[in-house]
């Protein structure tokens, strides 16, 4: 495998990682609920099988980390491994620790900011779509905000999981335009 290819291929990846991540921790964890319950509940101090989630949060972000590393380097990032550092820290510190929860708006500030950023670059470099990308992610941040400020739910999982659906796709799409050479 081309190591210059092989961020992308992490970018590709992480959706899978993300989904089988998450599906063996609500395994682990049949109380929660998307609807009552924030993720970071699942790696509360108060929950015997908090590593699965925190374990979770640490390796995904650690190959998240690797991929956005690649994407800064190509000019296809900027903040994203800032975001994906501070999610890393989100699993060592769960939700009880005083940096846990500044941890975690950071995560999403981050990388919705960067896609912003870079959407914007790709738009003026003549990637039409790179526009339609940071409106996406201002429209996320928005959604997410309206919907905690609202308290549409109870817990916090579907505006944590509409940011996360948001970065997820941005990392497929930066590992599509790296692979076709963009």
């Amino acid at each position: 495998m081309n190591s210059s290819r092989f961020p992308a291929y992490l970018s590709l990846l992480l959706p899978l990682v993300f989904f089988a991540g998450l599906l063996v921790v609500i395994w682990k964890n049949p109380w929660f609920s998307f609807t009552d319950n924030a993720l970071s509940d699942m790696g509360s101090l108060h929950n015997p099988h908090r590593w699965y989630f925190n374990g979770f949060l640490m390796i995904f972000a650690t190959i998240g980390f690797i991929a956005s590393v690649g994407m800064l380097r190509r000019g296809l990032s900027y903040l994203m491994p800032l975001a994906m550092i501070c999610l890393f820290l989100v699993g060592v510190f769960p939700e009880e620790h005083p940096l846990h929860l500044p941890l975690a708006v950071l995560t999403y500030l981050l990388a919705l900011a960067d896609v912003v950023i870079v959407g914007v670059k790709l738009g003026r470099a003549g990637t039409g779509a790179g526009y339609l990308w940071s409106g996406l992610a201002v429209l996320t941040l928005a959604v997410m905000i309206i919907l905690i400020e609202k308290g549409v739910f109870r817990g916090l999982a579907i505006p944590e999981l509409i940011g996360v659906l948001t970065v997820l796709a941005w990392f497929v799409y930066l590992g599509l335009l790296q692979l076709r050479g963009k």
